[in-house]
């Protein structure tokens, strides 16, 4: 039976609806028993905080100090971990509108459910292969870590998908209130300032683009002056992931330099990855450049996504959380799944997504941390894995790097477009 949806079927009609329930019910499902079985998430590579929702607790903790008149910015003993706020000063507001941690358990709920309903209706799940791939995905390690922790980056991820979806709405007003949901992520957590490009996904005139992406841009950048001081202490806290479970340039770098006794291992296994990946690129490198369309909702999806993760990892700051944003640009690889066109550089990006998805499971029953946890020791093989994981890191990283520039060429600079 063919269960592809026509091209022109109603978003609500019951052939789509049905996939998407699906994921979406199973991924609640293994979510639900992760918190309720402690034990289930660190089998899947998972180290849950007590009590559940500890990252929204912490940013409930903030709002009642700063509601309270006292400094969020220092160690808080209204947190459970007693950590200060490391995020911008608009997450403070939410102790004016009376949330308190005690509210931590309806508003975490509220907003994992509100995550699994946006992400499965960006990767659109329409067949049997593409449902298996979502759940693939959506229980994964570093996406059931976030929904445990109640992870502020999944209000990011709402943000970026309702913007792209009303960027590419044909009322006028769309592009304003699009406009404004990036404003408002970028004033939360800064880095998605760089997801500002995804706002030329809605189909107008080259130059009707470049207003829109200017006008954002001054309005945003006037919104981070206006509390400039709160942003620099923030950058200055705020904790970069030098340790063995981050992702970044800096980090395999820095992982390189204090590993000398285990280096040759780390390479032998990330080389051939990486030497794969130049081999890819330069097989399908036509295909990386031309892939993305130039316009519509899964290029808005797929540059806000892949731009943000990018500069996360050229910057260092991608904790396994921040993984949930590669699920952005994979409803670009589904929607070539569905639709039969599915080519070697989508499967390269797909596959290598998939398996870094899932190396934190790897790598929580390798490695064998010491009483602290500063050094950790394990066999050969563990050594070579986590050389593995961080050339797949750099290679999702580099292909949507090469779309990403493929797209702003075709959009912004091909003297034959419009």
């Amino acid at each position: 039976m063919n269960t592809q949806v026509p091209a022109g079927g109603s978003i609500f009609s019951w052939r789509r609806l049905r996939w998407w329930l699906l994921v979406a019910g199973i991924a609640l499902v293994v979510n639900a028993l992760g918190i309720m079985q402690p034990q289930l998430l660190k089998t899947l590579g998972v180290h849950p905080i007590n009590p559940p929702f500890a990252d929204l607790i912490a940013i409930l903790a903030a709002g009642e100090t700063h509601a309270a008149g006292l400094n969020a910015y220092a160690n808080n003993p209204l947190d459970p971990l007693n950590r200060p706020h490391v995020y911008g000063p608009w997450w403070l507001v939410i102790g004016q509108f009376g949330a308190v941690r005690a509210d931590a358990w309806w508003l975490g709920l509220l907003l994992a459910g509100s995550f699994l309903a946006v992400v499965v209706g960006v990767l659109n799940p329409r067949n049997v292969r593409t449902t298996l791939m979502s759940l693939v995905w959506l229980a994964s390690p570093p996406v059931l870590l976030a929904l445990e922790r109640g992870n502020n980056d999944l209000v990011i991820f709402i943000l970026f998908a309702i913007a792209v979806w009303l960027v590419t709405r044909p009322a006028p007003v769309a592009p304003i209130l699009a406009g404004g949901l990036l404003v408002l992520a970028a004033a939360l957590k800064l880095y998605p300032l760089v997801a500002l490009p995804a706002l030329a996904s809605r189909p107008v005139a080259r130059s009707r683009a470049w207003w829109m992406l200017g006008g954002t841009a001054a309005i945003c950048i006037i919104v981070l002056l206006s509390a400039l001081a709160d942003y620099q202490r923030t950058l200055t806290m705020a904790p970069e992931p030098f340790t063995i479970f981050g992702y970044g340039a800096k980090l395999s770098h820095h992982l390189l330099q204090t590993l000398p006794q285990q280096r040759g291992w780390v390479l032998a296994g990330g080389l051939p990855v990486i030497l794969f990946t130049l081999w890819a690129s330069w097989r399908w490198w036509r295909s990386f450049w031309t892939l993305l369309p130039t316009t519509g909702l899964t290029t808005g999806c797929y540059l806000a996504g892949a731009l943000s993760w990018s500069l996360c990892y050229v910057t260092t700051i991608n904790f396994p959380y921040r993984l949930v944003l590669l699920l952005l640009p994979a409803r670009l690889w589904l929607e070539y799944e569905s639709t039969g066109r599915i080519n070697g550089a989508i499967r390269f990006q797909w596959l290598v997504t998939s398996l870094l998805l899932w190396t934190p499971c790897f790598k929580e029953h390798l490695l064998v941390p010491n009483a602290d946890e500063s050094r950790y020791t394990g066999t050969a093989a563990t050594w070579m894995a986590l050389g593995v994981e961080h050339a797949l890191a750099f290679a999702i990283t580099g292909t949507l790097g090469v779309m990403a520039l493929g797209w702003m060429w075709r959009r912004f600079a091909n003297p034959t477009a419009t």
